[in-house]
């Protein structure tokens, strides 16, 4: 019998790896995607973020570039999250659909991404939050990210050290190391911070 990872979830929605079979499935959480969560997570108004989070699908490899969902039980997509990894160190986003939020799936969503990221060897995890984005902050704190400012007085990073493979449960905060935070490299596949994509 084989264990189960620590971000899989006994009852509810289930957190799977996505793959670009899921495309259409992704364009219709999208579509469903209200316009406040669509700009707190890409930085950005117009469909050209969602195009480009569709065509990211393409280079998932579950190492370098991970794509993670939150399906229910009718096998809709309620929460996506990702990182792009590059230098040891991965750069996270993720969103969950309203009337799924305060459910946990974020918390379950980050906590897949850092047992990818940890499975994976890289040694840090970071992500840039809009400052007034309290849920995405709270999420962050409770997986054990430190916060520090961001790029201007809008945006925040947050950051965290990675368990070593085999050093306790590398989605429990307290295999974090202290949260100390710096502007970290960002790696994102069009050389942009995951967020931030231009409009049409």
């Amino acid at each position: 019998m084989s264990a189960r990872p620590p971000w899989a979830a006994a009852s509810g929605p289930r957190i799977r790896h996505a793959d670009a079979n899921d495309r259409d499935a992704l364009a219709g959480f999208l579509g469903e995607m209200d316009a406040a969560g669509l700009y707190q997570r890409h930085f950005a108004h117009g469909e050209a973020p969602n195009l480009a989070l569709l065509g990211r699908l393409d280079a998932a490899d579950g190492r370098d570039r991970v794509v993670m969902l939150a399906v229910d039980s009718a096998r809709r997509v309620v929460g996506h999250a990702e990182y792009v990894a590059g230098n040891g160190e991965a750069e996270f986003a993720l969103m969950v659909l309203p009337n799924w939020r305060d459910c946990g799936i974020g918390q379950a969503l980050l906590g897949s991404l850092v047992a990818a990221a940890t499975d994976a060897g890289l040694r840090r995890l970071h992500g840039m939050i809009q400052a007034t984005n309290t849920r995405a902050l709270q999420v962050a704190r409770k997986r054990g990210f430190g916060i520090a400012a961001g790029d201007d007085a809008t945006t925040v990073i947050v950051s965290r050290s990675l368990a070593q493979q085999g050093v306790g449960d590398p989605t429990d905060p307290a295999c974090a190391a202290p949260p100390a935070v710096r502007q970290p490299n960002r790696h994102d596949p069009d050389r942009v911070p995951l967020h931030r994509r231009p409009g049409p």
